[in-house]
């Protein structure tokens, strides 16, 4: 049986996991505990469910805010996905693989290495490892294959051979794949200046490091000792990359996942337009551009056709999207797609064509999507839209049931729909115009500005108008157009939605 704590049990996890100035600190975050004042949990390190031992030995104390993660995970697992939110949100998603060493404590070591006639022999000082070498005759250099370990390698930052930031989305998904199963294809690496640096293959390789893996699969071009040599075959190399993720990408490379969802004839003319143009010139902006001007598409058409991509992606990925009608009108669906559009969307997401280049830094399509999904899962969880059901003539509706059919009447989300433009700008600190056309289009949101939001949303929902007795409160709901002078009239106004003070 799954042991219980008493609290002499208690007072011993304690002792144990005191620090030596006889401070406590939480397990999964390393805050400092206030056994009063804080919400607590006495948790297994190896979960009960995984047969974790029952013994005191393997309890630590938690906040009770930390441990609601777990699930079936054990406790440093929970400690690690906590360490690598951190890290993203303290470098606003700017994260390379030097980030990700450093979060593991792994250091590079300096090396030599040793040729011989057909292998080449690397050695750290510690360990020594003697690959094969093989000859390539396009790019005329050595490459080998081998298990290499993670302290030889580091990011290739030259010039742009790697310029790629890691997508959290992205590297969470292969950590937890490449737990179960191996990896296929190798990361490719440079052997130059007595350095692996590592050009492609960057997610992969970040993920064996935080599955604690101490060495990886790679390949490893031997940049010649000669400078013309090694310069030709870095532009080789630089070449080859590119072309291979845009022309024969696998995996999106410059293009967001915005873009990918784009229709088969868009798909064709993009391709075209990433062959055709300069690297630097790749932007939707850019990409509208040659619409008009090499392809004789209407400008509208064509930024109608942006537009359309990233609200049909904002709908797939997000909470709404089972509430959400195909058709525009249908009964049996609170919402329709032309409602969001006028509502809904146009007050969260950027709609126009962006200046970004693909998959740079500032181009935030991925994460205005992550961002969308947040607050979509809040309008659902309170605007209370799991609750509605289609009014059937006859059929008598609970109250809860009531309240949201009131809140997603097509008047009252044109009326309400506005809110959200001033509740993102309190939320996210708007200063300058740029930033309020921008909206969701930045940085994934921190946990604190989800929670500027979600009690925006909660005095919105919960306000004392939608819980009216039936009557006339339902007569002029039903209405299909804005009803500003009725959520006047009740208090339910902008002001009070953002600080929950009266006019």
């Amino acid at each position: 049986m799954k042991r219980q704590i008493s609290e002499q049990d208690k007072k011993l996890v304690q002792e144990q996991q005191r620090n030596q100035n006889g401070s406590l600190s939480c397990f999964i975050s390393g805050e400092i505990i206030d056994l009063i004042n804080d919400e607590i949990e006495y948790d297994h390190i190896l979960p009960y469910a995984k047969q974790g031992d029952t013994d005191l030995a393997n309890i630590r104390i938690v906040k009770k805010i930390y441990n609601r993660r777990k699930s079936d995970q054990s406790l440093y697992e929970v400690r690690d996905n906590l360490k690598l939110e951190q890290l993203f949100i303290e470098k606003k998603n700017k994260i390379k693989l030097q980030d990700i060493f450093k979060l593991k404590d792994i250091e590079q070591k300096s090396l030599i290495f040793t040729k011989k006639e057909h292998s080449i022999i690397i050695d750290d000082g510690v360990d020594k490892k003697e690959f094969y070498l093989l000859f390539d005759n396009i790019l005329e250099v050595e490459y080998f294959y081998g298990r290499i370990p993670v302290k030889w390698l580091e990011n290739d930052d030259q010039e742009g051979l790697q310029p790629r930031v890691i997508d959290y989305k992205r590297l969470i998904s292969l950590r937890n794949h490449l737990k179960f199963h191996p990896q296929l294809a190798p990361s490719i690496a440079r052997l130059i200046d007595r350095k692996f640096k590592l050009f492609d293959g960057q997610h992969k390789l970040a993920a064996q490091v935080l599955n604690n893996n101490t060495e990886v699969d790679i390949k490893v071009y031997v940049s010649p000792d000669d400078t013309e040599k090694a310069k030709k075959l870095f532009d080789d190399l630089m070449i080859t990359n590119l072309e291979a993720h845009s022309k024969h990408k696998q995996i999106p490379f410059y293009t967001s996942t915005l873009l990918d969802r784009l229709s088969v004839i868009y798909k064709e003319m993009l391709d075209e337009f990433t062959a055709k143009k300069a690297v630097g010139q790749h932007s939707e902006e850019n990409f509208i551009k040659f619409l008009v001007a090499e392809k004789q598409q209407n400008k509208k058409d064509a930024k109608e056709m942006l537009k359309s991509a990233i609200m049909d992606n904002a709908i797939e990925l997000s909470a709404l999207k089972p509430f959400i009608a195909e058709a525009s009108k249908d009964a049996a669906y609170p919402l329709s797609i032309d409602l969001l559009k006028k509502t809904i969307f146009s007050n969260t997401l950027y709609l126009e064509p962006s200046s970004a280049n693909f998959k740079a830094v500032n181009d935030y399509r991925d994460t205005e999507l992550e961002n969308f999904k947040e607050l979509a899962q809040l309008l659902v969880q309170h605007g209370y839209l799991n609750s509605w059901v289609q009014n059937i003539r006859g059929k008598e509706l609970t109250d809860l049931e009531l309240k949201s059919r009131r809140i997603w009447h097509k008047g009252a989300v044109s009326t309400w729909s506005p809110y959200l433009e001033s509740i993102l700008g309190m939320a996210f600190n708007f200063m300058t115009h740029d930033e309020r056309k921008k909206l969701l289009y930045r940085d994934l949101m921190t946990s604190d500005q989800k929670e500027r939001i979600k009690a925006c949303l909660q005095r919105l929902f919960n306000h004392p108008l939608w819980d009216e007795p039936k009557g006339e409160i339902d007569s002029l709901l039903v209405s299909s157009t804005k009803q500003n002078e009725l959520f006047d009239r009740k208090g339910l106004t902008e002001i009070y939605v953002l600080t929950g003070q009266s006019k």
